[in-house]
């Protein structure tokens, strides 16, 4: 196997093919699929692959961002509704960007984690990482309780030796950021959307 694509990688695009958080993994030249599916009542990821779901490498169009980021660059359409009896399609390239998993470095178990409370600034965006914690202010579940809303929270997840920041909004899954290394000072985040790719995020007191 190429040194370069060793290992798993772990999709962080906004879009992605299936239903759940995917990965993909190399061998022989081909790119073969798996997703995440939650082991209940664990933080653990088990990971299931998709039977006749591979694809030659050579047939791809993609980049390596960096040697840990390879960013797939896939033709799709994107439909886009102009009023109640009018749309449109357009045909576009879409980018799939997906960040190769390492084992976070850490003391800290599982528990303690949990935790911990950590202050975050990335392009001029700002916000706090708190655990297993409804994120809205209870005036937004009150007025949406009626639709079924669920809220926001950011759950502790893992895949083999790394863990991982995932971010739900009404029980679905967006964004989600491998932990490169965590403390009880900071944790080092990688895999963001746009660069730079890497924060660090600090202890909140």
């Amino acid at each position: 196997m190429n040194h370069k694509t060793d290992g798993t990688w772990i999709n962080v695009s906004e879009m992605r093919p299936f239903r759940d958080l995917d990965i993909i993994t190399f061998e022989n030249g081909k790119i073969n699929y798996s997703v995440l599916e939650k082991i209940e009542n664990e933080i653990n990821l088990k990971a299931n692959k998709i039977e006749n779901r591979s694809e030659n490498l050579s047939d791809l169009n993609f980049e390596f961002i960096n040697p840990n980021r390879i960013r797939f660059y896939r033709k799709g359409k994107k439909h886009k509704v102009i009023n109640e009896i009018e749309s449109k399609t357009e045909y576009k390239i879409f980018e799939h960007d997906y960040v190769r998993l390492l084992p976070t470095e850490s003391k800290l178990s599982e528990s303690r984690i949990q935790l911990l409370k950590y202050n975050f600034e990335w392009n001029n965006e700002k916000g706090i990482i708190e655990f297993n914690k409804i994120l809205d202010k209870p005036e937004i579940l009150e007025m949406l309780k009626k639709t079924g809303y669920a809220g926001r929270k950011i759950l502790l997840e893992k895949i083999d030796n790394t863990f991982l920041i995932s971010f739900f909004r009404n029980n679905h899954k967006g964004l989600v950021l491998p932990i490169k290394e965590i403390d009880e000072n900071k944790a080092v985040l990688y895999g963001l959307p746009l660069e730079p790719y890497e924060m660090i995020a600090k202890r909140i007191n």
